[in-house]
């Protein structure tokens, strides 16, 4: 879907959060066109409902529906659509349970609105795009250049990875600019940029166990979007922090991993977040069960599982495990190059982290069992640290999770890692790998 169809009617949104009301407004006039308008209570829905006769689409989450719903019925106001956001389906309306998987919501919406594929089609897009001014003051600094409009003009305001003088931006809004602009071909950049901080910002309280997945995925390309253009700072420390401990909380709230699995293939999250989330499980798994492990090592090890493909951009070069595999990819060189050297990169990304746990610097480069962290090994010797074999089976593990889907072998697997990793020091974590539950 591409933006700026005017759809019939307003949209009246009921949210009592911030953060949640300007994800789903930015998204909804982004993507549908939609006129949108906000209520925090059920008191100013009935309000607007009394003063407006022209509402084709309320969108409320679950602790407002029910009450939404009788509202419109006892008004007879049937013609007004309904979509609700969470776990509680609702008679008579669209139910979405993740408000933060936005391509179902957004496809609900248009739907309601009669906003169809010939519509998108035949839009005009501008050459600036119009973003209510209200979205840029959740963030720092913007993915591209910012402009505002005057007599004279299109002038550049906030230039692209530049922090944002937010008297500045204040300063505009006194003055009644209502929206900022960015070049065309930048609005779906800038668009997922303000997406992502404005979900970084988000309470995980007010979330399901879906919405967090999603969140937590956002927050992770957000934070690797950052790490790229302004590296290790305050901010990013203090996002990747946020961002490990979401993780771990959403994996302590599945108690077998298939459970966990399915929710992520059901939000149809990226690889390198699935990966990551599904890694932070099993080795969970291993460090309660082994015998030298600790509540330190266990901190560790859930470091190291958010950071250690922290370098590779894209889901198809961290799908790569192996030389030949890399050889044999359609990436370009300089991609190859990048995937070659990530647990090296990560490793030095990882020294210069304020308070990384210790030991995981090496962890991360010997994740693919070269000790120096350039390149992958296909024989695993004697001078990888305990804490690297323990991730090193989990990854092997995790990969084939995900690999196989719905067509798990486990026993095979273990067969087959048996055959290949064939030292003690191996033997004795597969052993504890056998008795994960699935």
């Amino acid at each position: 879907m591409l933006a700026m169809v005017q759809s019939q009617g307003l949209t009246l949104l009921v949210e009592d959060n911030d953060q949640l009301a300007l994800f789903y407004q930015l998204n909804l006039k982004i993507w549908v066109g939609a006129q949108v308008r906000r209520a925090t209570s059920i008191k100013e829905l009935e309000t607007f409902l009394q003063k407006n006769k022209n509402v084709a689409l309320i969108i409320s989450k679950a602790s407002f529906s029910e009450v939404a719903k009788n509202y419109i019925e006892a008004d007879n106001l049937r013609e007004i659509s309904h979509i609700t956001i969470g776990k509680k389906p609702l008679e008579g309306a669209v139910n979405v349970e993740n408000g933060l998987n936005i391509k179902p919501l957004m496809q609900a919406a248009a739907k309601a609105l009669g906003v169809t594929a010939e519509n998108m089609a035949k839009m005009q897009v501008p050459e600036h795009f119009p973003i209510d001014l209200n979205c840029f003051r959740s963030l720092k600094a913007p993915a591209c250049d910012v402009f505002s409009v005057d007599t004279d003009g299109y002038k550049l305001r906030f230039p692209k990875d530049v922090d944002i003088d937010q008297k500045a931006l204040s300063d505009l809004a006194s003055a009644g600019h209502d929206s900022l602009y960015v070049l065309r071909h930048d609005r779906l950049k800038m668009v997922n940029n303000i997406t992502q901080e404005i979900v970084s910002t988000i309470n995980p309280n007010l979330l399901n166990e879906d919405e967090n997945l999603s969140a937590n995925e956002m927050s992770q390309k957000l934070l690797q979007y950052k790490l790229e253009k302004i590296g290790i700072s305050n901010e990013t420390v203090t996002l990747a922090q946020k961002n490990i401990n979401r993780m771990v909380r959403s994996s302590k709230k599945f108690p077998k991993i298939s459970q966990l699995v399915d929710r992520l293939l059901k939000n149809k999250a990226g690889y390198l977040y699935k990966h990551s989330q599904i890694l932070m499980y099993v080795c969970a798994h291993l460090m309660e069960n082994i015998d030298w492990g600790n509540d330190e090592q266990k901190k560790t090890i859930n470091f190291v599982a958010f950071f250690h493909d922290i370098a590779l951009s894209s889901d198809e070069q961290a799908k790569i495990h192996s030389e030949e595999q890399l050889k044999n990819s359609k990436l370009n060189e300089k991609e190859k190059s990048l995937v070659n050297m990530h647990a090296q990169i990560a490793a030095e990304l990882v020294q210069k982290f304020p308070h990384a746990p210790m030991g995981a610097d090496v962890i991360v480069r010997q994740h693919h069992g070269i000790a120096h962290g350039v390149g992958f090994s296909q024989h695993y010797g004697g001078n990888l640290s305990p804490m690297s074999i323990v991730f090193i089976l989990a990854e092997d593990f995790v990969d084939y999770i995900i690999e196989s889907g719905d067509k798990l072998d486990i026993k095979k697997k273990i067969e087959q890692m048996r055959g290949r990793y064939t030292t003690q020091r191996f033997k004795k974590i597969i052993d504890i790998l056998e008795d994960i539950t699935l």
